[in-house]
């Protein structure tokens, strides 16, 4: 009878947070440096550049180049693999509170920090619907600590809110990004009761005015 041995698996994991100039200036190599490279790019080139299909002026993301620049917004990439599923949302809700922990003593005013996680490992449709299901699953813990979790990969259908058919989460690697929530999140808030509870938590009078000022806006639309 031949014995087969068991190679241990490794578990997933996840690299120390580095601002984009710590990435470029790196000298590291593989396939993790590169996706922290690249993501780091799209969101200090990309994201603050104007675009046609946006729906209003400026660039894509207000905050990206100030958030760049303050070293505000930081990346890490994580090791987890296909099938990685419930290790890539036990990461995610550590990075929710090192995100707030470390936060508190950056002095880095709160819209300019954000946490983006890379996921190297992962390609193809479906390691992105599995990054999805993670984002949807963590949503709601997220929204009750005043953050937004968002999901980016190559080919992302989700639209713009002032344009449908702007794909602003069509990003060249797999990710997630970590932010605090803000007015112009209340569009987000709508189809859940607990989001809405949460966003007026959070932000008080000004946030159950901007969700009553919404609503009330798409009631004239329908007409």
């Amino acid at each position: 009878m031949t014995i087969q041995s068991r190679i241990p698996i490794k578990p997933a994991a996840i690299s120390p947070f580095r601002t984009v100039r710590e990435i470029v200036e790196s000298d590291d190599q593989g396939k993790a440096h590169d996706a922290l490279s690249r993501m780091a790019c799209f969101v200090s080139r990309h994201l603050t550049s104007k675009h046609p299909d946006l729906g209003r002026p400026g660039p894509i993301c207000p905050f990206a180049r100030q958030g760049s620049a303050s070293g505000g917004i930081r990346f890490a990439d994580c090791s987890a693999g296909r099938g990685e599923e419930a290790q890539i949302g036990e990461i995610m809700a550590r990075v929710r509170s090192d995100f707030l922990a470390w936060g508190e003593g950056s002095g880095i005013p709160h819209v300019l920090r954000a946490y983006v996680v890379t996921f190297s490992a992962l390609e193809g449709a479906e390691d992105a619907a599995m990054i999805e299901r993670v984002q949807k699953q963590l949503k709601p813990d997220y929204v009750e600590s005043g953050l937004m979790i968002g999901q980016f990969f190559p080919g992302c259908e989700e639209g713009g809110i002032r344009n449908p058919g702007f794909r602003p989460l069509n990003a060249p690697v797999i990710s997630l990004a970590v932010r605090y929530m803000t007015l112009p999140d209340a569009p987000f808030m709508l189809g859940d009761p607990r989001f809405r509870a949460a966003f007026i938590a959070h932000h008080g009078p000004d946030g159950e005015r901007e969700l009553a000022q919404l609503q009330n806006s798409r009631r004239e639309e329908a007409g």
